[in-house]
């Protein structure tokens, strides 16, 4: 009895990330992100420096599609199977995020940015690929016994963390873009790793 409810609960855990991505999306159309929005940029361009901002500027890398594509090709070096999987999310992910944008059109920061960028703003595309691709390995990871596994999942952490950080930083999205890239991933990370043939 305690497993089926164990189960049945772990099959909708990923509309929790959802719901709240929604309630993210009508507090940015109703204004209400605005200040937390431009407290996040001005506490992190406070600490703007030329070497922080080349630094930056790496990191953001890491959510591009070639930093994303070279992962997940060492992690098939590895483990073909968690490649595939981490593959076809990011696929699924990118489509996801082109469409939203294309339906929300939300303007890019009118701000100083270190970095251009052309299409929409919402959600982040950056950091739903870190957190789609770092979050499936993150559950891949805690799952095996791997030798370091629990450094390797705090190094994921950060990257998320820092590549996230990063977008605001550099002036090309709002934090609520942020917040709603990482949960709209994690959603989709939260329903794959339920698939039977997805677990580890």
């Amino acid at each position: 009895m305690v497993s089926k409810l164990k189960k049945n609960y772990r099959r909708y855990l990923f509309l929790i990330p959802l719901v709240l991505f929604i309630a993210d999306y009508l507090l940015i159309v109703n204004g209400w992100m605005k200040i937390i929005d431009q407290f996040v940029f001005e506490s992190l361009r406070f600490f703007a420096s030329d070497q922080l901002t080349e630094i930056f500027k790496i990191i953001t890398n890491l959510g591009s599609f070639w930093g994303i594509l070279i992962v997940i090709f060492l992690v098939f070096l590895v483990n073909r199977k968690v490649s595939y999987i981490c593959l076809g999310a990011s696929i699924i992910q990118t489509s996801l995020n082109r469409v939203i944008k294309a339906i929300v059109r939300r303007p890019r920061p009118n701000v100083d940015v270190f970095i251009r960028e052309s299409n929409f703003s919402f959600p982040s595309g950056h950091a739903m690929a870190i957190t789609c691709l770092y979050g499936l390995l993150i559950y891949y990871l805690y799952k095996s016994e791997i030798r370091y596994r629990k450094l390797l999942i705090v190094i994921c952490v950060l990257i998320i963390v820092l590549v996230s950080l990063s977008r605001v930083y550099l002036g090309v999205h709002y934090f609520s873009d942020i917040i709603g890239g990482i949960l709209l991933s994690s959603s989709l990370v939260l329903y794959i790793s339920d698939i039977p043939s997805c677990q580890a």
